[in-house]
């Protein structure tokens, strides 16, 4: 079963239309700010954990950011901005959370999203093919959501260009820690693959960027939609639907 993108776009668009409302009635302009998603990491939890600990653990990571966030910020300006943001972030979350993903973390102008790990295994069945499947066809069904929720709402109330988004997905070992101090910590997870999917949606432009892993681990089956196409350096793809 496919997204409802129709469903999207009126949910996207009445968050859209809450937060046009609170700024009307805001009588203070221009400090807008994002609050941190803490202690989310599938798995694990800061109370349970000891400072200096780490465990390591396999997740499908995704990430997408926009493209020239900051160039456009200063075009549109701060109002624009912000009602932006709840037009094209509530848009990916409703994407994020079809596909059971675990936001790991909000950024000013993207997201971060983690598939598997043991407790998923455990309490949903999601394998590592799953896990993979779900994390590109989230990024799959971004691409369609730009297209078909957030660009459409941006041009309707007229809050500037079309966004251009990148994603990566990659799936590989990360390693998970309790950081900071007695009153002021988190759980953080580091590793190559993080920073290579972020790499991935840094330099792409409307595509989804995916590991060799992503590929090789791809589930095989008769009548398949999805195709890999090889990048330039060999070693990653871009995902296509045939569709």
């Amino acid at each position: 079963m496919a997204i409802d993108v129709t469903a999207i776009y009126k949910n996207t668009l009445k968050h859209y239309e809450q937060a046009k409302n609170n700024l009307i009635l805001k009588e203070e302009r221009g400090i807008f700010a994002h609050s941190a998603i803490s202690d989310v990491i599938p798995g694990f939890k800061a109370e349970k954990l000891e400072f200096g600990s780490y465990d390591k653990e396999n997740f499908a990571v995704l990430f997408v950011d926009m493209r020239r966030s900051t160039e456009r910020a200063q075009n549109v300006g701060p109002e624009k901005t912000f009602l932006t943001m709840h037009i094209f972030l509530t848009a990916l979350l409703e994407v994020v959370e079809y596909y059971h993903g675990k936001v790991i973390d909000i950024m000013g102008d993207g997201l971060m999203v983690f598939w598997g790990g043991k407790e998923a295994r455990a309490k949903d069945n999601m394998v590592k093919s799953i896990a993979i499947q779900n994390a590109g066809l989230c990024g799959r069904d971004m691409l369609k959501v730009r297209e078909a929720v957030i660009n459409p709402i941006i041009d309707c109330e007229k809050l500037g260009t079309p966004i251009s988004i990148g994603v990566g997905v990659t799936f590989d070992s990360v390693v998970v820690t309790k950081i900071g101090t007695a009153d002021s910590y988190d759980v953080k997870a580091f590793g190559d693959c993080i920073n290579i999917a972020s790499h991935y949606a840094s330099e792409t432009e409307n595509k989804v960027k995916v590991s060799k892993k992503i590929k090789n681990e791809w589930p095989k089956g008769e009548g398949g939609t999805i195709q890999f196409l090889s990048t330039k350096d060999g070693e990653s793809y871009y995902l296509e639907s045939n569709k």
